[in-house]
């Protein structure tokens, strides 16, 4: 599931936009203003940034150019004025698309396919039940984890967390997913088991940045 965050101030606009997107297979977060975008963009690390021109705090062009100097993550500028020096502004800034206002969410969604496909790439390499990723290996025939080349001690809760993580390439995995799923609890309940676990993770493969944590509530590998 690929995540989207839409940073937009008209509430009716974005939650029309997020129940539409959502019912499209997307999970996508909402902020309503451009102050302290930045700071929520890199807490989400989503996979595409739909972000309105005027907003509260700071405008969209400024946020597009900030955010470009540390990221290649798709942005889409809305505005709800369609001149083209506008329209420049925006892809000069480093805006992979621009949509005036109004639009249909048919076309922001054909938009927002287009640039996904374009821009996924691969990060983790699987073939015959080995997963490259960075300086990190896993084969899953040996059940076996290597770093830099190096065997690693993971316990099963741990190998199977990074496991699933892995396999999603980037795409977010939720806190109940791996409570379910890994750790084999029906009934989801919310402890800090899989944070420790995370954690654990982190300081085993030498890659504190490796796993993100979003919204307290999924894990992501870092794309």
């Amino acid at each position: 599931m690929h995540t989207i965050l839409l940073i937009e101030d008209d509430i009716g606009i974005s939650e029309s936009l997020k129940l539409y997107l959502e019912n499209s297979d997307y999970k996508v977060f909402l902020h309503h203003d451009g102050g302290n975008a930045l700071q929520i963009i890199r807490e989400v690390a989503p996979d595409l940034v739909i972000l309105d021109v005027n907003l509260p705090g700071k405008d969209g062009i400024e946020i597009c150019k900030a955010y470009r100097q540390e990221s290649e993550t798709p942005v889409i500028m809305l505005t709800a004025r369609s001149g083209e020096i506008d329209k420049v502004n925006g892809l000069e800034v480093g805006a992979d698309d621009y949509i005036a206002k109004p639009f249909s969410p048919r076309e922001l969604l054909a938009r927002i396919k287009g640039i996904l496909r374009r821009s996924s790439t691969p990060v983790v390499i699987e073939q015959e039940g080995v997963m490259v990723c960075e300086h990190i290996t896993i084969d899953t025939n040996k059940v076996q984890v290597l770093v830099k080349g190096k065997p690693v001690s993971l316990t099963k809760n741990e190998y199977d967390i990074l496991v699933r993580i892995m396999r999603e390439d980037g795409k977010l995995v939720s806190r109940e997913a791996i409570m379910k799923e890994v750790i084999g609890y029906e009934q989801y309940m919310y402890d800090r088991t899989i944070d420790t676990h995370i954690k654990n993770l982190r300081k085993k493969l030498d890659a504190k940045d490796m796993i993100i944590t979003v919204r307290g509530e999924w894990y992501r590998l870092n794309k």
